[in-house]
């Protein structure tokens, strides 16, 4: 059993063996820490940016809705007078949805289930 401080900071102690003089408990196990291998050599978060704007070209999804969702300004003239409407967010929706349906019958192609539990329900699901 892993002990927690209030703030969620695991509890630790320097010397093991030896029972905390707070609580007289012994120390708590080092935590378990599960990790994902990358998908790609060099595959940072920042890269995972330039392929979403790729994808939102690629949907011919509007400048000023692209702008909002990267988190830019759109400059000059463009910027006071293009709106994001709730037709194009509806489109950008649908365009993110059809790759993500089509990203999960791919990775089923290569294998029907997954050691993940929330990917495997949905390769099961198709």
């Amino acid at each position: 059993m892993q002990l927690l401080k209030i703030n969620g900071e695991l509890i630790g102690h320097k010397y093991q063996g030896e029972r905390c003089p707070g609580s007289g408990k012994r120390p708590a196990e080092a935590p378990s820490i599960g990790v994902w291998l990358p998908l790609l050599p060099q595959l940072t978060p920042h890269g995972l940016r330039h392929g979403h704007q790729t994808w939102m070209d690629e949907g011919v999804v509007p400048y000023v809705l692209q702008s909002e969702r990267m988190g830019h300004e759109v400059p000059g003239m463009r910027g006071t007078y293009s709106h994001v409407s709730p037709i194009m967010r509806a489109n950008l929706i649908d365009e993110l949805q059809s790759r993500w349906e089509q990203s999960l019958k791919e990775r089923a192609a290569i294998s029907s289930g997954s050691l993940v539990p929330a990917l495997d329900r949905l390769l099961k699901a198709l």
